[in-house]
């Protein structure tokens, strides 16, 4: 009995609020995004509070920056032969519309301050009623928002530091149908006979971020620091339903062992560092290549408590590190038009035996492109990001490394559309 209900709750609860791996944003400036997010070597606009606070001390004046990124994102499954026929399996299409707003002011030579709020993790995977691993994953949903404030100094004329507090909130939805593996609830092939909802939000958590920038004319230098974090889900809840077409037996069974109730987990976000080197290499042109690390290795194990004691466990994940090599380029058309372009290869952080439903990840292939305009005061800015997971397959050399033994072919992508606008206040 109790590793039924453990295994519903423990997917639930665990997986969901991993994705920060895989579901991982950073398109918060339109300018930015569109160069690859190769930009922790530049201050252009407000929106370096979150790439490199310690742009903060290069920008003069009052300024806002602020957008939104609409986010398509589609999946797809394929089971491994003999359990699975062939049969294509997507996900629903879905739409996220994660936001950047930041704003600045200049105290005086040396001192500034600035306030971004931003959500860099969350994103969702939702599939269709008859999809075979609804028994894993049927719909999750997470959302983190960050609200950053940050104080940079001026060192001299070339350098600026900055550190900054990041007070986080988070909140994780998941639903997935359950089986009844038999009368007797010994794990086996199962009966279809209700679906669970766990819903939780996190405790605001107190993190910090900080960073150095270096600038000539020509050179720039950045490093940004963001430290970790352990998000805890104190009250979470876990509610389930019987389905009314379960015959008699099933369904007094099933609603004995699958008893609402609350539950718990403490969950890392890891701490990473990003690097750039900026250089100017005409009056018209720049470029910047960057390099970013993620200690995703703080993921070998989350301890699960519930109302019911009887069910706590400690879940092994085995994260990896992981990286990303950054690109972004810029021409400036005129005065007031810039193009810019970039690229991003994104080292996923998920070993193969994570992979599921939940979160079908995979090293990424980021193309962007976009373009500015800017006249007085006023700044606009277009972006757009191809996200190329491609395919990635839980088995290898014919065997399947899928840790719910749910083995198969998954193909994601996702289509990225930016757009900012900035004013300088004074």
């Amino acid at each position: 009995m109790g590793k039924s209900l453990l295994s519903t709750l423990t997917v639930l609860l665990l997986s969901g609020t991993l994705m920060a791996g895989g579901f991982g944003i950073g398109e918060f400036g339109a300018r930015s995004s569109a160069l690859g997010n190769a930009v922790v070597a530049q201050a252009y606009d407000a929106s370096t509070l979150f790439y490199n606070p310690a742009g903060l001390g290069f920008l003069e004046g009052t300024q806002f920056y602020g957008g939104v990124t609409g986010i398509f994102a589609k999946a797809s499954f394929i089971g491994a032969s003999p359990v699975f026929d062939g049969t294509i399996h997507n996900a629903k299409d879905q739409f996220f519309p994660p936001v950047g707003i930041h704003i600045t002011h200049q105290f005086s030579n040396k001192f500034a301050g600035g306030l971004s709020l931003t959500n860099p993790f969350g994103l969702g995977v939702a599939w269709e009623d008859d999809f075979p691993g609804r028994f894993i994953s049927k719909d999750v949903t997470l959302q983190t928002f960050y609200l950053n404030p940050v104080v940079s100094y001026r060192v001299n004329t070339n350098l600026s530091v900055a550190v900054g507090a990041e007070i986080i909130f988070s909140n994780v939805n998941l639903q997935r149908n359950i089986l009844l593996f038999n009368t007797d609830g010994v794990a086996g092939t199962g009966t279809e006979v209700g679906s669970v909802e766990l819903d939780g939000a996190g405790d605001p958590v107190i993190s910090f971020n900080a960073g150095l920038m270096y600038r000539t004319d020509k050179l720039g230098l950045g490093v940004s620091y963001m430290h970790s974090a352990t998000t805890e889900f104190n009250e979470a809840t876990a509610d389930f339903t019987v389905f009314e077409n379960v015959d008699a037996k099933a369904a007094a069974i099933a609603n004995n062992l699958f008893v609402d109730q609350g539950g718990s987990a403490a969950i890392d976000i890891p701490n990473y560092v990003a690097t750039g080197v900026y250089y100017k290499f005409a009056e018209k042109f720049g470029a910047e290549i960057g390099y970013a690390w993620y200690n995703w290795s703080v993921f070998e194990e989350i301890e699960l408590k519930f109302d019911d004691e009887r069910l706590n466990q400690t879940i092994p994940e085995d994260y990896e590190n992981a990286y990303q090599i950054r690109f972004g380029a810029h021409y400036d058309m005129n005065e007031n038009w810039q193009l810019r372009a970039g690229y991003i290869y994104d080292k996923t952080p998920q070993p193969i035996e994570s992979v599921s439903p939940l979160l079908p990840d995979d090293t990424r292939n980021d193309y962007t492109f976009g373009f500015g305009y800017k006249t007085g005061k006023f700044s606009l800015d277009f972006g757009y990001m191809f996200v190329d997971i491609g395919k990635r397959s839980t088995v290898e050399d014919g065997v399947g490394k899928n840790d719910n033994g749910f083995n198969g072919v998954y193909n994601s992508r996702a289509d990225l559309y930016m757009f900012s606008f900035g004013y300088q206040i004074r």
